[in-house]
């Protein structure tokens, strides 16, 4: 599996992976989910913190807008089960977006100019 697709299925799956200050991947969401996926983080590890540095799925580096879309139940949030666009200037890669909104599912929808 790649690293972009275990970022992906993951997701899916409710777990959201992002880069911590440090540089180490940071797994948030419901704990089996996290356990479930933690071999294939390990073993995956430097791609997976290459994909998160650039985006999942071969995304822009780069972006302004980003739909947040966050699971029901997402504990002690006031935007559980809620969706919607944000637009952030400056340009922020969705590692950095991901440390705004853990575990949300976060989506570029406006490609930053080239």
């Amino acid at each position: 599996m790649t690293p972009a697709a275990i970022l992906k299925k993951a997701m899916a799956d409710g777990v959201s992976l992002a880069l911590s200050p440090t540089g180490t991947i940071k797994a948030t969401g419901d704990g089996a989910a996290v356990s479930r996926w933690l071999p294939a983080i390990r073993e995956h590890k430097a791609g997976i913190v290459e994909a998160l540095k650039v985006g999942a799925g071969g995304t822009a580096a780069t972006s302004w807008g980003w739909r947040v879309t966050y699971p029901e139940n997402h504990p002690g949030d006031r935007f559980s089960g809620r969706v919607f666009e944000c637009y952030i200037v400056p340009l922020q890669t969705l590692a950095e977006v991901q440390t705004i909104h853990p575990g949300a599912k976060i989506e570029p929808i406006a490609e930053a100019a080239e």
